[in-house]
């Protein structure tokens, strides 16, 4: 069965899954609810987390396409996440879990190989992987494993949450060795046509690596990263979850981004801000300390 990137949930009434999992729903919330979908592309018939004050402004897009939210309690005082309405839980995260261990209907799909697809030893594909034409995999790779996210409940519980999105592989992608790929929560990790990796490169749950773009080898990319067209990774980089880096960028080797980059921008160290500007920093303490040792 060829995977869509849908995670799609047994037919439920928003008041079902109150029942089951707890928490409280607001007035006029009572739609069927067929899938569980990111608040980017959530719709009508859709339940999307909310889970953190970052995404408001992007549900507030999906409610208007009639999507229902599962928020996390702490969001619930905020003026804007009122007006949404939809579902309050005190544990949010826990209760998506649980939604896609039991009311989940994923296929069980085993991976999708393009033409011309070439994989070294080792390398192990999960399932609700989908890769396109002229693909290669270097040896012990692992593409479509689960991710590293997990869901916190009542009393310091922790559990994983399921990884059912799945991985898409455009065409014309090269995949050095030793490189992990890690399947998405609710819709696909992706990397874009074109894209090359070099080896023991770690692209965490729902990343998008961008058409063309070149990683170097030991990068690594935290969960929901976005990296445009055309960007140049150098190697042992390590970008911080849910940053977008814009097309065009440069990345020096070693850098730790831990916010957005400027389409066509060069940064470099860590916190990684404006190539120039480092090199400065740089030379700025290096003079500071010759005077205190000539001192």
């Amino acid at each position: 069965m060829a995977w869509d990137g849908f995670v799609r949930l047994r037919r439920s009434r928003v008041s079902d899954l109150v029942a089951a999992y707890g928490g409280v729903v607001g007035a006029g919330s009572s739609q069927d609810l067929g899938r569980f979908s990111p608040v980017e592309t959530a719709g009508e018939g859709d339940l999307a987390p909310l889970l953190a004050g970052r995404f408001v402004a992007k549900a507030e897009a999906a409610a208007a396409r009639g999507a229902l939210f599962l928020i996390e309690e702490s969001l619930a005082g905020d003026a804007r996440v009122q007006r949404l309405g939809g579902w309050v839980h005190p544990y949010a995260s826990w209760a998506m879990a649980s939604i896609l261990e039991e009311r989940a209907t994923v296929p069980a799909a085993p991976a999708q190989l393009g033409a011309g697809v070439t994989i070294g030893p080792h390398a192990s594909l999960g399932e609700r992987v989908v890769i396109g034409e002229r693909v290669s995999i270097g040896a012990s790779c692992s593409i479509g494993g689960e991710g590293f996210g997990w869901a916190h409940g009542a009393n310091g519980a922790v559990k994983r949450l399921p990884h059912l999105g799945g991985v898409f592989i455009e065409d014309d992608v090269s995949i050095g060795p030793l490189c992990t790929i890690d399947a998405g929560v609710l819709s696909p990790t992706i990397l874009r046509r074109g894209a090359h990796l070099d080896a023991q490169v770690h692209v965490a749950h729902n990343c998008e690596i961008g058409e063309g773009t070149f990683v170097a080898a030991q990068s690594g990319f935290a969960g929901s990263v976005k990296v445009g067209r055309g960007v140049l990774v150098g190697g042992q980089v390590g970008v911080a979850d849910h940053v977008t880096i814009g097309d065009g960028a440069r990345i020096a080797a070693k850098s730790g981004v831990i916010g957005d980059v400027a389409p066509g921008a060069t940064v470099a160290g860590y916190p990684a801000v404006a190539r120039g500007l480092w090199l400065r920093g740089l030379a700025s303490m290096y003079r500071a300390l010759g005077r205190a040792r000539s001192g």
